[in-house]
């Protein structure tokens, strides 16, 4: 077998690497469908060969390309625990979530709304990520709706399925419509629904 040593193993590393950064763009911008091998190699300049050499297939540079999202994504939903106060909490969160939606585009559009083509193996990808963003947004809820003193039958899992449903919703039509999500006055309103701020921070955005 062969041993690469350190700067051969740099390198190759550093092509892979390049390799995800140019295919998570055509993805954002094309969506998985529209976007091929040979569009990848383009953009890349290097030919289909030295492509595969590094990955099997589009499916299995999607599916990396998602580990990175995903982890990223994460990391800014973990970032609202940081705030002082349940509100806080909850407004850092919706903000972030919005803004991550609204970098990635298709991307995320796509694929936290669970409308992954990627194939058997992303769909359990993106299924069990969903799973992993519920259990990290479910307590902060939770804090935010005991400042509520609601009836105990108001189900914490539900209304985190219903506010990141809300997101993706407005995430995916926005995109669509060629139009921008302001995460901070998109949060404001949620929370006014909540009742949790008298008032938004701003009109709502159009």
């Amino acid at each position: 077998m062969n041993v690469l040593d350190g700067s051969q193993a740099d390198v190759l590393a550093g092509t892979r690497r390049r390799i995800l950064e140019v295919a998570r763009g055509l993805f954002s911008e094309r969506t998985y469908l529209g976007v091929s091998m040979s569009d990848i190699a383009g953009r890349l300049g290097i030919t289909k060969t030295a492509l595969y050499y590094h990955f099997a297939s589009k499916t299995e540079i999607y599916g990396t390309v998602l580990d990175d999202v995903f982890a990223r994504l994460r990391g800014r939903i973990a970032e609202a625990s940081a705030e002082a106060t349940p509100e806080g909490q909850l407004r850092r969160l919706l903000m972030n979530y919005l803004e991550f939606g609204r970098q990635e585009k298709n991307l995320i559009n796509a694929l936290v709304v669970g409308l992954s083509p990627g194939g058997a193996q992303v769909r359990e990808r993106v299924v069990r990520f969903r799973e992993e963003l519920v259990a990290l947004v479910q307590p902060i809820i939770e804090g935010a709706l005991a400042c509520r003193n609601l009836p105990a039958a108001v189900d914490s899992f539900f209304v985190s399925h219903l506010l990141m449903g809300m997101m993706d919703g407005l995430i995916v039509e926005r995109s669509f419509l060629g139009q921008s999500v302001d995460p901070e006055n998109v949060a404001d309103h949620i929370l006014a629904l909540l009742g949790l701020r008298a008032e938004p921070s701003a009109a709502a955005s159009r």
